[in-house]
């Protein structure tokens, strides 16, 4: 028999993903490289949201704000959540994906000319359009990246969950 887990003195392990979506005045997004080391599978795409993990009590806009700098060299001013996702502790033919929750924030348009300085495990960037993200992004990438967009163009905040099949 199983007993009942205590939450309050015995946490569940979770990360807690702040992560960024920038624009341009075309309205394409923003997208970071990771460097092949840091994908953990050659087969993995390697585009992501600006952002990262937030570290233990680091509030979600700080933790936003830090990484996009570290990462991107550039200050971004968080504004509205577009979107959050659960992710699922799950084995995929690629990779291992822990727990964890992302928190996709508005973080403006760039100006046009605006120069990133890559730090820690990115290689570079680009600006995709919507109809770019699936040829280029992990599908549960599109798809949060897709629900942000849809919540900047005034629909709701969607909660998604998991990977797409």
């Amino acid at each position: 028999m199983q007993t009942e887990r205590d939450h309050f003195t015995d946490p569940p392990p979770r990360r807690l993903g702040a992560l960024g979506i920038i624009r341009n005045a075309a309205g394409a997004v923003l997208m970071t490289e990771k460097k092949q080391a840091a994908l953990r599978s050659e087969e993995r795409k390697p585009w992501f949201h600006p952002g990262g993990c937030v570290e233990e009590n680091e509030p979600l806009l700080d933790g936003l704000v830090r990484n996009v700098r570290a990462k991107l060299g550039i200050t971004v001013e968080p504004g509205r959540l577009l979107t959050v996702h659960h992710m699922y502790d799950q084995q995929h033919a690629t990779h291992l994906s822990k727990e964890g929750v992302n928190f996709l924030f508005d973080c403006g348009v760039l100006p046009e000319g605006t120069a990133f300085v890559f730090g820690g495990s990115i290689k570079g960037a680009r600006w995709m359009l919507a109809d770019e993200l699936e040829e280029h992004l992990t599908p549960f990438t599109a798809a949060r990246t897709h629900a942000a967009l849809r919540a900047l163009s005034g629909a709701d905040v969607p909660v998604l969950a998991g990977h797409p099949v």
